[in-house]
């Protein structure tokens, strides 16, 4: 059991230096490419051309939604989730340990390329890291390909297509927010999506359990689930039978 977990961890860890060491020189040559920069500035200023107060202000709402403390806490209310109503660790796991891969390649990249914000007029709060990646989308991302792959655990149809909707809804509406808000790049918006996609379904092959996660087995619990009671007809029939039963004898 120890050596397996000890696999799983060098796979996790060597998945995510993979995904990181690709970010560094993807990073590296767009922050480099000026030309791009021109573009992307201009994309920003198209994207804005619309602009009204009340799109600012939702704007800025859905981008400041997904700082830090907002993925950790609802990684955790999924994590607490899991818990209560499936109670396997590697299932439990998988929200906590996609955050944290998905972390670690974004404080690697962003340190080691470093590249500089959009030159516009931005309408959240200054961030002194790096613009590339996105570690807004990418963190939301790989919470969303997570949940997405659990939601196949679900009994019910209807929670399956909702948990599944809302993972490409949520990050499609931050992608939007991040750049009209002057924080990223669109490449650096769509290279974040890519590290939450690639560092979602690492964690789901590293921690898989060995059964199709179609299989639905959370909801509802199975400790919780009731029996069917007999039928009046049945317990008159099986009555009628045991009657007989006691005649012949």
């Amino acid at each position: 059991m120890t050596a397996r977990i000890g696999v799983r961890l060098v796979g996790l860890a060597a998945g995510t230096a993979v995904i990181a060491a690709a970010n560094v020189a993807l990073g590296r040559r767009l922050a480099a490419d000026h030309r791009l920069r021109e573009r992307e500035t201009a994309q920003i200023h198209r994207l804005r051309a619309v602009s009204t107060p009340a799109r600012d202000r939702l704007a800025k709402q859905l981008s400041t939604a997904a700082d830090v403390p907002a993925s950790v806490i609802h990684g955790l209310a999924a994590t607490a989730l899991l818990h209560r109503f499936c109670g396997q660790p590697r299932v439990v796991a998988r929200p906590a340990i996609a955050l944290v891969s998905e972390t670690l390649v974004y404080l690697v990249s962003g340190a080691l390329v470093g590249r500089e914000r959009p030159a516009v007029p931005r309408l959240d709060h200054e961030q002194p890291t790096s613009s590339f990646p996105s570690g807004h989308l990418g963190a939301t991302v790989s919470l969303a390909v997570t949940y997405a792959i659990l939601a196949g655990r679900l009994s019910s149809p209807a929670a399956r297509a909702g948990v599944r909707t809302a993972a490409i809804a949520w990050p499609s509406l931050l992608a939007w927010s991040r750049i009209y808000v002057g924080m990223h790049f669109p490449s650096d918006v769509l290279v974040g999506a890519a590290n939450g996609v690639a560092t979602g379904l690492l964690t789901a092959a590293v921690l898989a359990d060995d059964r199709p996660d179609d299989a639905p087995r959370i909801f509802p619990p199975a400790n919780l689930t009731h029996t069917r009671k007999p039928s009046r007809a049945g317990m008159r029939i099986g009555g009628k039978s045991s009657e007989r039963g006691r005649a012949g004898l």
